[in-house]
């Protein structure tokens, strides 16, 4: 059975809540306060089968006072059902009502006049009249309008009729998109005796089931379901578009609160900062102004924040404009959320929106001739068909993010999308690269064409002001440009650059392609002189400080050498203070096997007496030894292999 939901809107004592009383036989005001007054406070719900369908229908509050409320029910309905009353016809409620649907691009709706019976034929035609009037040129111009009884019943049929087809119509065009994470927002939390912690909403999009572990965003604490019901049916899965009940365990009630949203753990990035698309109605008492403080409603929640146009200095009635919504508290969005603002004081809807971007920088004047340019293009594919608009997203997420790319868990977190919608719709934009790491990385072709120049120049550089160095250890040259980053995209970069044939790439070092280290002739006369004192003071080498102290020449070119002749083998590390040169290793090796046969053992006196030298090179060549494997060390003694 397809489900369906049905919004009321309206003006205070328009007969809303009789209405839905009158079609379901459920009285939505479930608040001892709302029966006591006789007006509807805050949300409340009802349903009925018709034909296939299943309808739960939200009744929202009318008046000004409870507009807050109406907000929290009103974004993730299917259907309006607009109710004046023929007494009264269209008041303010019912114009704040139907702009505020009008903005939420809620697709399709219905009229129903009520207390028919009240006024004469001539006036229910001039209440239609005046209906066909306001609608005109909105998504409601061609809507029926039924008028009703709800005490008699007279033309409830009529209606569900009326229902039945705008919900066929509706069928057609599914609006809930394949492929999306889940987020509830929660509207109603409450404890049941023997049950616990009970949250409410309509799911807006993905799917949930029992034993899911949940978390609640932006607190974060996590949660397990225990129980799922469907207009009090259970069931073990509830999808997108289904008014839901969750029963849950690990969370409290009084840890939770209206507007925050339910969905699985590390999914949804909460936002302080939101760049936006805005429309202010015509009717909108002024302009959003600089620093405005607003009321943004989004989902089942209100934030209080400041609004700051990008274009210009004032959004005015009637136009629409890109702005910057600071929010004193997170807020859960996605890009193309659909949101209202309304006044901070007094509270009045000014117009409403939807998010380009849920997680920008903030925005100085000095940088909007760079910034504006993508947001003003995102405006206009806002109502492309989806395909289209979805990729000219992923291209300006990718961008935003420049040579560090957007991974997938990012781009899931930015666009509320599943990575098996995401991936196909990367693998069609030309201009965007997948770099194989996890998880994938995204990166424009651009931003990679920049990370390889900027390689190619730091190496070109480094052998500028470095000519004896072999090159550029690997971390050295990652810490410079992606210390943040996975390991594997430096990896990917590098090896591009080596099948370009552009850098060379050895077992610690990366070295540009053509480049090697060259002595000039005053570096060969420090290099022989090294070589020479190293030899002349064999089998005793001098340590780097005391070369520094024996040759005549400038200490940190003699140090330049010195590291040179490592890099290039011609000197030989035996500790971290000496160094011989591999004919001088052969021939102390030489030594020891006309002194000793192999599997013969010795100790370190013998070895000084073979070789002529004391224990403090003695130990450092035998410890080296053991590496090489030419001997193995027994508790005092050596063996020689």
């Amino acid at each position: 059975m397809r489900d369906f939901i049905v919004g009321t809107a309206g003006h205070i004592d328009h007969g809303k809540t009789t209405l839905l009383k009158a079609l379901t036989g459920i009285d939505a005001d479930r608040l001892e306060e709302e029966k006591r007054r006789g007006i509807t406070i805050d949300i409340g719900f009802a349903h009925m089968a018709l034909a296939s369908y299943r309808i739960g229908f939200i009744d929202v509050p009318g008046h000004e006072k409870f507009v807050k409320n109406m907000l929290a029910g009103i974004g993730g309905i299917d259907l309006l059902l607009l109710v004046v009353a023929a007494d009264e016809s269209i008041m303010p409620q019912t114009i704040e009502h139907f702009n505020i649907c009008q903005l939420l691009k809620i697709p399709r709706g219905i009229i129903a006049v009520t207390k028919k019976r009240s006024v004469e034929e001539e006036m229910l035609d001039l209440v239609q009249e005046e209906l066909r009037k306001i609608t005109s040129g909105t998504f409601m111009q061609d809507s029926p309008i039924i008028p009703v009884d709800s005490i008699s019943g007279e033309g409830l049929v009529l209606l569900q009729q009326a229902l039945l087809k705008q919900i066929l119509e509706l069928n057609k065009n599914p609006k809930f998109e394949k492929g999306k994470l889940l987020r509830l927002p929660i509207d109603r939390i409450f404890s049941m005796k023997g049950f616990g912690t009970v949250i409410t909403g309509t799911l807006a999009s993905g799917k949930i089931t029992r034993e899911d572990t949940i978390v609640v965003y932006p607190n974060q604490n996590e949660g397990k379901i225990r129980r799922i019901e469907i207009f009090n049916q259970e069931t073990a899965t509830a999808i997108a578009g289904q008014r839901t009940a969750l029963n849950v365990s690990g969370l409290d009630k009084q840890d939770l609160e209206r507007g925050m949203v339910l969905s699985h753990p590390g999914v949804l990035c909460p936002s302080h900062i939101l760049d936006a698309t805005v429309q202010v109605l015509d009717n909108a008492p002024i302009p959003l102004k600089q620093r405005a403080p607003i009321r943004f409603h989004h989902g089942s929640g209100e934030w209080l924040g400041r609004v700051y146009p990008l274009e210009s200095k004032m959004v005015l009635p009637g136009q629409s404009g890109l702005v910057q919504i600071r929010l004193e508290q997170p807020a859960m969005c996605w890009v193309g959320d659909r949101f209202i603002l309304r006044m901070y004081s007094p509270m009045i809807t000014i117009g409403g929106g939807v998010v380009l971007d849920n997680y920008p920088r903030k925005h100085r004047t000095r940088n909007l001739h760079q910034e504006l340019p993508p947001l003003q293009h995102l405006k206009l594919c806002i109502e492309k068909q989806p395909l289209e608009r979805d990729q000219t997203w992923l291209r300006f997420l990718v961008h935003s993010k420049g040579e560090s790319g957007m991974d997938m868990k990012e781009l899931t977190e930015r666009t509320g999308s599943l990575e098996n919608k995401i991936r196909p719709l990367l693998d069609n934009i030309p201009e965007i690269e997948l770099v194989p790491q996890k998880p994938i990385l995204a990166v424009t072709r651009e931003a990679l064409q920049n990370m390889e120049k900027f390689i190619l120049d730091y190496l070109e550089h480094f052998h500028t002001t470095h000519p004896l160095a072999s090159g550029v250890s690997r971390e050295e040259l990652r810490g410079q440009f992606l210390k943040n980053s996975n390991n594997d995209y430096f990896q990917f970069l590098i090896h591009r650059l080596e099948k370009q044939q552009l850098i060379r790439i050895d077992t610690s070092t990366i070295t540009r392609e053509g480049r090697q280290p060259e002595l000039n002739k005053e570096q060969q006369v420090i290099r022989l002189a090294i070589l020479e004192k190293i030899q002349i003071s064999f089998p005793e080498p001098p340590t780097l400080q005391e070369l520094k102290i024996k040759l005549s020449y400038d200490s940190s070119k003699i140090e330049d050498i010195y590291y040179f002749l490592l890099q290039q083998g011609e000197l030989i590390r035996i500790s971290g203070r000496f160094v011989l040169t591999n004919a001088q290793i052969d021939q102390l090796k030489k030594e020891l096997r006309k002194k000793f046969l192999p599997g013969e053992t010795f100790a370190v006196p013998q070895v000084k007496e073979t070789l002529n030298i004391t224990r403090k090179y003695a130990i450092p060549f035998l410890e080296y030894l053991d590496q090489e494997r030419v001997t193995r060390r027994e508790g005092a003694m050596r063996v020689l292999l």
